[in-house]
């Protein structure tokens, strides 16, 4: 597949009808990859990882021209997954899952962060504790202010946004969620609204909420201030 340097490709990955090809991804996994599938104590959790994992690795070979078990992959500091530089490709990608679906995104000039988690519904009032301790003052009165049976949307719709942004830089969760803000509204844009930590990305960096399945909530982070073509596709 080709992608131009403006482009950004979008796959949904469904982790629930696994069939006949949860081998193929199986034998498509490295070693390390295999050995982290099998220390999950839920099994079904270990079958989702294998999944995600080797469709990852069967888009990547879509893009490369090379066989998805041959694809060599490296780590960042705080765990971002990237080609190997014997790859000699510009592109660029990141993964989620959560639940019965993972979402990867691909693009060949900017850096990229993608999230997606299902949305539980537990007491909204658990939610609004969880904003207390993770969240900026300004999400958290958000969040507050929201009808009741609102901020369980509001609380994922803030947790994505933010989970994109940290995996666009690669951070995971060594930057303090709360160290950054970001809208909460999910009817409203999605922007960043401060980043004391790195004043530049408000003018660099753009949020996107993306079409979700049914009972999830997803968003994109780049390191561009326009995304110009984005192209969905649906991982068979």
């Amino acid at each position: 597949m080709h992608l131009c340097d403006e482009s950004i490709d979008l796959w949904t990955i469904p982790l629930n009808d696994i069939g006949d090809r949860f081998q193929d991804h199986v034998q498509s996994l490295s070693a390390d990859e295999r050995q982290r599938a099998a220390r999950f104590r839920n099994s079904k959790d270990g079958r989702r990882f294998t999944l995600a994992r080797g469709s990852l690795r069967s888009i990547l070979s879509q893009y490369l021209g090379t066989p998805a078990n041959t694809i060599q992959l490296s780590y960042g500091a705080h765990g971002k997954p990237r080609l190997a530089e014997t790859h000699q490709s510009p592109l660029k990608f990141n993964l989620s899952h959560s639940g019965d679906y993972a979402l990867c995104a691909l693009t060949k000039k900017h850096s990229i962060g993608i999230d997606i988690e299902k949305i539980r519904n537990d007491d909204p009032d658990y939610y609004l504790r969880l904003a207390t301790r993770f969240f900026s003052r300004k999400e958290f009165e958000a969040i507050n202010v929201a009808p009741g049976h609102d901020r369980t949307l509001f609380f994922f719709t803030c947790w994505t946004r933010k989970e994109a942004y940290l995996k666009r830089h690669g951070l995971g969760l060594r930057l303090p969620l709360s160290g950054f803000t970001v809208n909460v509204d999910p009817a409203e844009s999605s922007r960043l609204i401060e980043t004391p930590w790195r004043p530049e990305d408000l003018m660099t960096t753009r949020l996107q909420d993306l079409p979700a399945p049914r009972g999830y909530q997803t968003a994109l982070a780049v390191a561009s201030p326009q995304l110009k073509n984005l192209r969905h596709y649906t991982s068979s």
